[in-house]
């Protein structure tokens, strides 16, 4: 317990900065929330109707009061309101927060499960052609940014094939295979992505561990391949695989802006991009305050996954 005390006592002011950082940023941009409220004759020619509004809103107040003034506010589970739409920002992350991670659970799982396989093949027959073909193909696709490829699926299967719907969504109230067709094409565009990412970490632990004596010992025993490479080799080969799946849970959670946009998909994402339109500070704070917990937390339960993958983590000296 005092190792995942510790962890968590490391990752707080991550989550302090990282909102701070955000706030005042927000703020720094040109124009503000008054003129998006305002037509732009009535914030020309009514500057008493404009100190008004930001007397309202709390915008009159120093920047620093306004961020401990929200940060008491969140506190008490309180996100405020909309400055544009008047709702509940806590409702509209409720409504969108599923779309974001589905479509991050269904692309890390897809790959996940292509790269495991493929990196377990490539530590195995490390140097030969089916290495070097897979290896040089993970490049090529690392290289190719998201949105290029988002762009690509669109055209091939919405347009040319017309066997996928190229944007919007449907609920799952209105059917699982309904819900998932509008799935298909982002996961490709984002899971494909993190292939070679995944694929290329396990390769190297995998080829290490390979080598140790003890994978030589379960060889003499007459052990079955598969069983040496999933049973005995895997689990100790999936430490940095965990960091790395941990650390790219973290970006996905903002890098999937550009692809939910692409596909008009109605997450985080896409709220995040019309609030930072609008000048909306509040939800832009609450998108970016829920992206730091999330990270907060993926990084705790990758430790806790790490004391899973091996004890001894957990009674180390140092994290004490």
């Amino acid at each position: 317990m005092a190792y995942f005390r510790k962890r968590l006592v490391h990752l707080v002011p991550v989550f302090f900065l990282v909102t701070f950082a955000s706030f005042v940023l927000v703020n720094l941009l040109p124009g503000d929330v008054v003129d998006a409220i305002l037509a732009d004759d009535q914030a020309a020619n009514d500057p008493e109707l404009r100190r008004q509004i930001m007397v309202d809103l709390g915008l009159d107040k120093p920047l620093l009061v306004r961020y401990f003034t929200w940060l008491g506010d969140l506190a008490q589970g309180d996100l405020g309101r909309s400055y544009i739409t008047g709702k509940k920002i806590g409702d509209l992350l409720v409504q969108r927060i599923p779309v974001t991670l589905q479509l991050m659970v269904m692309s890390l799982a897809f790959a996940l499960v292509v790269a495991v396989p493929l990196g377990i093949l490539c530590a195995y027959r490390s140097n030969r052609a089916i290495d070097r073909w897979i290896s040089g193909s993970a490049f090529g696709i690392v290289a190719t940014p998201p949105f290029v490829t988002s762009i690509l699926f669109v055209w091939v299967f919405a347009v040319i094939l017309k066997a996928l719907p190229a944007a919007g969504h449907a609920p799952m109230f209105m059917g699982v295979s309904t819900n998932l067709k509008y799935f298909i094409l982002p996961m490709l565009a984002i899971g494909l992505s993190e292939v070679p990412i995944f694929l290329r970490v396990l390769r190297v632990d995998m080829i290490t561990t390979l080598q140790e004596d003890y994978i030589a010992l379960a060889k003499a025993k007459g052990m079955s391949t598969g069983y040496i490479l999933f049973r005995h080799a895997l689990r100790p080969s999936m430490f940095t695989l965990v960091t790395v799946l941990g650390l790219q849970v973290g970006r996905l959670i903002s890098g999937l802006v550009i692809v939910e946009n692409i596909f008009a998909l109605p997450g985080i994402g896409k709220l995040l991009i019309d609030a930072i339109d609008a000048r909306d500070v509040l939800v832009v704070q609450a998108i970016v305050t829920f992206s730091a917990i999330a990270y907060v937390v993926i990084n705790l339960t990758v430790d806790i996954l790490y004391a899973v993958l091996d004890p001894r983590v957990g009674r180390r000296p140092e994290a004490v």
